[in-house]
């Protein structure tokens, strides 16, 4: 089972999220891209997530997508899938996703590193 590590611009995360209610296992995945605390070397905060993902997600991804049983909001599931890239550097215009065994691998690959906000 592959892991993919997703780092989500914050512009995209609210589309993001139903892309992943759409895809996902139930209404709750619609919480997968939470807090930005993640940055790249230009400042650009992203929400990360990484999970283990069976061998059909890449294709599940990026296909046509349905509104499941739990809805979505379709429009802005799709908007999302129009920007999924795979491989490479966190990118503020995408969602880029990296497989990868290792997290710690992925989110170098990304180049994102973790930054908790200021109080």
């Amino acid at each position: 089972m592959p892991r993919v590590t997703i780092a989500c611009p914050v512009d995209l995360r609210a589309d993001a999220n139903q892309l992943a209610r759409c895809i996902g296992l139930g209404p709750d995945d619609d919480q997968t891209y939470g807090e930005p605390v993640w940055k790249d070397a230009a400042g650009n905060a992203y929400a990360v997530a990484s999970a283990m993902v069976g061998e059909g997600f890449a294709g599940a991804a990026t296909s046509p997508l349905s509104e499941p049983a739990c809805g979505c909001d379709l429009a802005a599931a799709a908007r999302a899938q129009a920007k999924i890239r795979v491989g490479g550097a966190a990118d503020p215009a995408a969602l880029v996703a990296v497989f990868s065994d290792d997290a710690r691998a992925g989110l170098s690959e990304l180049g994102v590193s973790q930054h908790m906000q200021e109080l």
